[in-house]
């Protein structure tokens, strides 16, 4: 089973932004489009391949590992296109030491629940990054942001983040989420809540 354990905007939130990407995407050709339905705007914290049988053990550890976690203010900084894979849309956001923290905290739980490496959701994995993946079912890094979607035209991805640039949003986190992922990595499922 494909799990990302996330941080999920207010559901006011996450319904103007998955209106907005949906109509500014319109009939453009497109991989996947996070508009708030078959796809749940989120901010990842760490993706993990898991037996189904163990969903509830890392619940119970992820709550352990959060209790009398501060909420942690979460903004949105900007909408780009990835520098690295075209296409592919997303709100940057401002990184701060909290959510570095919890992120961190949030994988070494996690690490013990690894079942198997996660599937590339683009290019296959190589040299170091394919042996931290072999090591941790994925490679390493976080850099926080809010993917909306991957466009199969460039010049049509750039068009969308013109039209998207002047959206912002702020909230304060209360919470984090496992859910069940797809090949993409996007969230399709909420399996389960956890509280600070």
């Amino acid at each position: 089973m494909l799990v990302d354990i996330v941080i999920l905007p207010p559901p006011e939130i996450r319904r103007k932004i998955g209106r907005t990407i949906k109509r500014s995407v319109g009939k453009s050709p497109a991989f996947f489009v996070v508009e708030n339905q078959r796809l749940i705007p989120h901010l990842s914290l760490w993706h993990l391949r898991i037996s189904a049988n163990e969903i509830g053990n890392l619940i119970e550890e992820l709550k352990r590992a959060v209790k009398g976690q501060k909420p942690i203010k979460v903004s949105s900084a900007g909408f780009r296109m990835h520098p690295k894979y075209k296409g592919d849309v997303e709100f940057t956001v401002r990184e701060n030491e909290a959510l570095i923290k919890l992120q961190k905290k949030i994988l070494e739980v996690s690490l013990p629940f690894k079942s198997g490496t996660m599937p590339p959701f683009a290019a296959k994995w190589t040299g170091r990054k394919a042996e931290e993946a072999r090591q941790y079912g994925r490679p390493l890094g976080f850099s926080p942001h809010f993917t909306m979607g991957w466009l199969k035209k460039e010049a049509d991805a750039l068009w969308v983040v013109k039209k998207m640039s002047n959206v912002r949003f702020s909230f304060f986190a209360r919470n984090i989420y496992l859910c069940e992922i797809n090949r993409w990595w996007q969230v399709r499922k909420v399996v389960g809540e956890i509280r600070f």
